[in-house]
């Protein structure tokens, strides 16, 4: 295609990015339904804390469990080592018990923290502590725990009692059973098993009303391990599994993709749903078609969030995962074939070629309800050479606290273009309309566009967004190329200008001018075992990796010139420690509405090491997509 065609078909797209895109949400009516479930839930709460609602959950005691699933989270002796120390660092923050003092007398520092407190998802530590061999301290320790809680929060409590929160401590309950009940007095066992019918039971009414998202499938797969793990729970296990279903269907994407755009998401739920279809099979229960289904697309998408390293990608408040949880949900895939390029539904595109790796966001924020941990990081990517990873985003903590939350969901914590210092999507910030909706998504991309092209060259992506185009008139569009050898990446990032759209009176860029010629940075967040060094005439960089692999870094500008340097950064991907690392940074000016910078990475090897000539100097050109 001759570049006035090229030039033409570019137009063409960007006038359809500006007149297509889904509404964000009408915040007005988002707030009012808000309020009415703030104040139903009030209201019941007050009912489920009264005796007279107590007395509704008697009932028959369980005698026994029946079946003790396997928890396929990996467990970690050091942990348990630490909780027994009195060092509670769990996602939502810290808290030192000082002593033998329990944590849940104790003022959380806040409702996550409280809500994986009493979820006890990390009872299976204790669990990896005493099959170690280490004695029955960590046993006992775990048994008065347990007794602790059933003490303080058995009857009611306002955040221990929440549906996902119940589904999540149940599921913990039954899979480390042997750790919490066997070799137990009557007494203690009794009391467990009374208090777990209890919770059930609530559960089974209340299920249904968890937060959308992954926390309703947490309470209805906990609904239905506890009518499968405890005796005569036969009602609860059909409601549990009627209610998963349902939300297995509004859920999975068609790709395998969960809703909310999160690997991490898609992970917990995906070793969850293993798990369940593990005990129904030991049961001999047949496995309902939906779950069977989920698990069949969840697992092949789980490989294509799967670094070189075996860990996750960090998009959409995602981590690199617990440590062996991944490996423990790809073997029970039969499939085993290789992770697919293009996951139209979730957003995300895979490039892989020789021993490099991408995963780039190319799509829009999820819907608002499952956005509270989404990130504005649209056209970002993530690279890995080998088991080593290269440029990464700067990942997600629910531990550091809000400032650290808020910082790590911007923009510039992403490898991708930022303009003027502001990001592509914006979150809530109103007291109100937080307290209401949480740390939603309310603005950003609204179209997406995404097209790849693959021949015996490489791989070609071009994508545009226009999450810049209301408050500044222009679209971000990138351009990237991987060739076949996986040695080349070539990248351009452009800024063009967007269709004017009409403001209205009601809208704050009616009263406000739009900046002009703003200024960009282009930022590449590098690994902290990855080694940077900037040329003294800053024409160029040097990436050594941990696997011994050399990458150089070269970008130029439409006008020949472009500044590139050397930032600090931050890295998150553990989810609870923070890693200090670096950045390359190239930054530029907007130009009469419109920027263009070229860029490539280029592996150093025998065949391209030694060059020094022009050919070396030059960035070169993408091959036309066309």
């Amino acid at each position: 295609m001759t570049g006035e065609g090229a030039r033409t078909d570019r137009e063409s797209k960007t006038q359809a990015l500006a007149r297509a895109g889904a509404a964000s949400g009408n915040r007005a009516i988002d707030l009012a339904a808000a309020a009415a479930v703030r104040i139903r839930d009030a209201g019941l709460a007050r009912a489920f804390g009264s005796w007279l609602y107590s007395q509704t959950l008697r009932g028959p005691m369980p005698d026994h469990m029946v079946l003790y699933p396997t928890d396929l989270r990996p467990g970690r002796a050091s942990k348990a080592d630490a909780l027994f120390q009195g060092l509670w660092h769990l996602p939502g923050g810290q808290l030192r018990a000082p002593g033998a003092s329990s944590p849940f007398a104790a003022d959380p520092p806040s409702e996550r923290w409280a809500e994986e407190l009493h979820g006890f998802s990390w009872l299976r530590h204790f669990t990896t502590a005493h099959a170690a061999g280490t004695g029955d301290a960590a046993r006992a320790y775990a048994q008065k725990l347990v007794a602790d809680w059933i003490e303080t929060e058995g009857e009611w409590h306002s955040i221990a009692w929440r549906p996902q929160v119940i589904g999540r401590r149940l599921t913990s309950w039954v899979a480390n059973g042997a750790l919490i009940i066997d070799g137990t007095e009557l007494v203690y066992r009794s009391m467990l098993l009374r208090n777990m019918a209890r919770q059930a039971r609530h559960l089974a009414r209340i299920a249904a009303m968890a937060p959308a998202g992954e926390p309703r499938i947490v309470a209805a797969i906990g609904l239905a391990f506890s009518g499968l793990c405890l005796s005569e729970g036969h009602k609860r296990l059909k409601k549990g599994i009627v209610l998963l279903c349902r939300e297995l269907n509004r859920q999975i994407l068609p790709d395998g993709g969960h809703v909310s755009r999160n690997p991490s998401a898609q992970l917990s739920i995906l070793l969850d749903l293993l798990s369940l279809r593990e005990a129904l099979v030991s049961r001999r229960i047949d496995v309902p078609k939906p779950i069977r289904d989920a698990i069949d697309r969840m697992t092949p998408m789980l490989r294509f969030f799967r670094h070189g390293d075996g860990r996750l990608a960090l998009f959409n408040g995602s981590t690199e995962g617990p440590e062996g949880a991944i490996d423990a949900a790809l073997e029970r895939d039969d499939a085993k074939g290789r992770p697919f390029g293009y996951a139209p539904h979730s957003g995300y595109q895979r490039l892989a070629a020789g021993p490099t790796g991408l995963v780039v966001d190319a799509g829009k924020p999820p819907p608002g309800p499952f956005s509270h941990e989404a990130h504005a990081g649209c056209l970002s990517f993530e690279m890995s050479v080998g088991r080593a990873r290269m440029i990464v985003n700067c990942g997600a903590t629910k531990v550091l606290g809000p400032d650290w939350e808020a910082a790590s969901r911007a923009t510039a914590a992403h490898s991708t273009l930022v303009l003027a210092d502001t990001s592509s999507a914006r979150m809530l910030r109103g007291k109100i309309s937080r307290a209401l909706l949480g740390a939603r998504i309310m603005d950003g991309p609204r179209r997406v566009e995404s097209r790849r092209n693959e021949n015996e060259a490489g791989v070609w992506l071009d994508m545009a967004h226009d999450g810049y185009a209301e408050n500044f008139g222009l679209l971000h569009r990138r351009r990237l190329f991987l060739s076949a050898t996986g040695e080349d990446l070539r990248g351009e990032d452009m800024l063009e200008p967007a269709p004017s759209i009409r403001a209205l009176p009601w809208q704050a860029r009616f009263w406000t001018s739009r900046p002009t010629d703003p200024d960009f940075a282009i930022r590449f967040h590098l690994h902290p075992d990855a080694r940077v060094s900037l040329a003294h005439d800053r024409s160029n960089v040097l990436v050594m990796l941990s696997n011994g692999d050399g990458w150089q870094f070269r970008a130029r500008t439409a006008g020949g010139q472009c500044e590139i340097s050397i930032e600090e950064s931050v890295y998150l991907g553990s989810g609870d420690a923070t890693r200090r690392t670096e950045q390359v940074v190239v930054t530029g000016k907007v130009f009469r509405g419109e920027a263009r910078v070229n860029w490539a990475w280029r592996r150093l090897s025998t065949r391209n090491a030694g060059r020094t000539g022009r050919e070396d100097a030059d960035v070169p050109e993408l091959p036309d997509l066309y």
